[in-house]
């Protein structure tokens, strides 16, 4: 969508503001979310002094703001303009330096800077331009205005770091609704990316050097570790102290059935017979047991008692009076914890297990209570999806890891002589081969630049 708003914005070369931390660009941020008043008075402490802050912003009135030092002197106020709009005044010294222009809106038309005399000698200005926004820089030195684009965004982490850490060639920085973002002319775009592009070989060659040196087990170095592939047969889809799954992709689940809590929920990875609250899944009418779990009056084929809790099953028993077949299992409050196929009075078949806040921890084949087979698991942890073969609650063998975003994290292939490749995706589309013998031993590893392809 691009940039909506922009809450401050100030010259680097000038102006030392901390976008990050700045108060103005907070409040602002705050009223733009649901433009509600916001009314407030605050001491801060910036650079050892303590400063008051008394604002007030709503709709249809000029922003109230002032910020004072003790004893009064003022470090920021606001001033009246034409037509509804207002200036946000800064001082420095009981000098004005800097004055924020805004409309009757409260959207930020102008920021303009002072000179000794106390005339404007410097000026940002955001302007429309064909696919987004631009920033026109007004310096009376130069000869013609100029136009700053914003920076490309960096996906990789470690070359974003590197140029948080190193880059300074850009002329302003900004805050909007799509964070802080350096604003750049042609020339510094032009060094922005020989720069990003110099970072970026670096980092290649930096983990092409570590896996050529480095000894070190493969799964500490490209986190395979995370999912059982062989190398590690403890280390799993870790549930235990994860967090809600908040956007689940599960298409056959109902929306209206998803009931959002913020509950934690039980690890399934000991093969327990205790039930997971959560929200029922239903497949079609036809599917759906008799009795409605939801409805109060409805009478459940079974009680259960598990950990000091009572749960209903609604759907088939044997001649024992144990859950086999198709049914479900919830609480007292109508939230499924499982529903699918049972043996015994445990679950196996096929089945879908849910997280206590109605996301889907699993899809798949169930073995006495443990997942075996076939499935799909959810980690609340992180978003991410492994899709693939399950043993013993495990993912084991033939698999995908897909993270939160959708990018594929690594592919576990079983070739027909026994072996084992694993594809390695990372961050800078570097993909990292690597087999392994019946035993688990790495047999050979070879790197594969995806950029150069």
């Amino acid at each position: 969508m691009g940039i909506q708003y922009f809450y401050n914005f100030c010259l680097t070369q000038v102006d030392d503001t901390d976008l990050n931390s700045d108060i103005l660009t907070a409040v602002r941020k705050s009223y733009f979310s649901d433009f509600e008043r916001i009314r407030d008075r605050i001491t801060y402490d910036s650079e050892g002094i303590s400063l008051l802050y008394d604002y007030s912003i709503e709709r249809n009135k000029p922003l109230q703001w002032t910020v004072k030092r003790p004893g009064g002197a003022v470090v920021q106020e606001v001033l009246p303009s034409d037509n509804g709009k207002y200036y946000l005044c800064c001082y420095q010294e009981d000098k004005l330096f800097k004055r924020l222009l805004f409309s009757k809106f409260h959207t930020l038309l102008k920021v303009e800077y002072m000179d000794e005399n106390g005339a404007v000698c410097r000026s940002l200005e955001p302007r429309k331009i064909q696919g987004g926004l631009c920033l026109l820089y007004k310096d009376n030195a130069l000869e013609e205005p100029v136009a700053l684009f914003a920076a490309p965004e960096v996906s990789e982490k470690p070359v974003r770091e590197e140029l948080t850490a190193a880059f300074t060639d850009y002329t302003a920085i900004a805050s909007t609704d799509e964070g802080v973002i350096w604003f750049l002319s042609d020339a510094q775009l032009s060094h922005y990316r020989e720069f990003v592009d110099q970072v970026r070989t670096g980092v290649a060659q930096m983990i092409e050097k570590s896996y050529v040196d480095d000894a070190a087990p493969l799964y500490e170095k490209i986190n395979a570790k995370d999912f059982n592939i062989k190398r590690n047969l403890s280390a799993s889809l870790d549930i235990a102290d994860a967090k809600p799954f908040i956007t689940p992709a599960v298409p056959d689940v109902p929306i209206e059935d998803v009931m959002a809590t913020d509950q934690s929920f039980a690890d399934i990875d000991n093969g327990s017979d205790q039930e997971v609250f959560d929200v029922p899944k239903t497949e079609n009418p036809e599917d759906t047991p008799k009795d409605d779990p939801t409805d109060k009056s409805a009478k459940p084929d079974k009680q259960i008692m598990a950990d000091g809790a009572v749960y209903s099953y609604f759907g088939e028993l044997d001649d024992n009076d144990n859950r086999s077949g198709y049914g479900r299992t919830v609480t007292d409050l109508g939230r499924t914890a499982y529903e699918g196929e049972y043996r015994s009075d445990k679950r196996s078949g096929k089945g879908a297990y849910f997280y206590m806040d109605g996301t889907l921890c699993y899809s798949g084949d169930w073995s006495e209570n443990v997942r075996h087979g076939v499935g799909v698991g959810i980690s609340a942890k992180d978003g991410s999806m492994h899709i693939g073969k399950w043993v013993n609650n495990k993912p084991e063998g033939n698999g995908v890891r897909v993270a939160a975003d959708g990018n594929v994290k690594f592919v576990c292939k079983e070739l027909s002589d026994g072996t084992t490749a694993l594809m390695n995706y990372l961050d800078n589309d570097t993909v990292v081969i690597t087999k392994y013998d019946k035993s688990g031993a790495r047999i050979s590893e070879k790197i594969i630049s995806l950029a150069n392809e």
